[in-house]
């Protein structure tokens, strides 16, 4: 759940470097010494072609990685010392390519919510689509594409992502 003020121009310890896009900030939820690196894009929804609901929130410590994309049409909820690397994405929503009005200015689209844990590690190029949950400390492989809910620990690579390891809290692997 969001708070009910989402947005604070002076975040403590925010770091916003240049080139950063930020759509409906008012919708978006910061914790201390997040980093937003060159040409992020944060969309926050909030507009009428998602009912206007959505929303991006961000625990402490979160570096959102250059070029990275987090479209939270349907709800992004980002753990603390969460890592994004460089040109990730995050899509809370997508287009129904089974419906009726597909060609059209208004075609209807999906609007899921994504949960990421603490600690989960977002590699380079990887995409994590909605209705996915990564427990804590997960760990996506680059250019990975991640739907579905997978346990804390859980490291996930390819296309379709699959685990391929799972670590107990201590770190070890199982």
């Amino acid at each position: 759940m969001l708070p009910t003020k989402l947005w604070t121009l002076f975040v403590p310890g925010l770091s916003c470097e240049p080139g950063v896009v930020i759509k409906t900030p008012s919708r978006l939820a910061v914790g201390r010494g997040v980093v937003l690196q060159r040409r992020a894009l944060l969309h926050c929804g909030g507009r009428a072609w998602c009912d206007y609901g959505g929303g991006i929130s961000l625990g402490d410590h979160v570096v959102v990685g250059p070029n990275c994309t987090l479209y939270g049409a349907g709800l992004i909820t980002v753990g603390d010392f969460t890592h994004f690397g460089p040109g990730s994405m995050v899509m809370a929503q997508a287009g129904d390519a089974d419906g009726a009005n597909r060609q059209s200015t208004d075609p209807a689209r999906f609007n899921h919510p994504v949960v990421i844990g603490k600690g989960v590690w977002v590699g380079a190029g990887a995409v994590i689509l909605g209705n996915s949950v990564l427990g804590d400390n997960c760990v996506v492989g680059p250019n990975s594409v991640v739907s579905g809910e997978y346990e804390a620990g859980t490291t996930l690579i390819g296309n379709p992502a699959r685990a391929v390891r799972r670590r107990s809290v201590e770190g070890s692997a199982e």
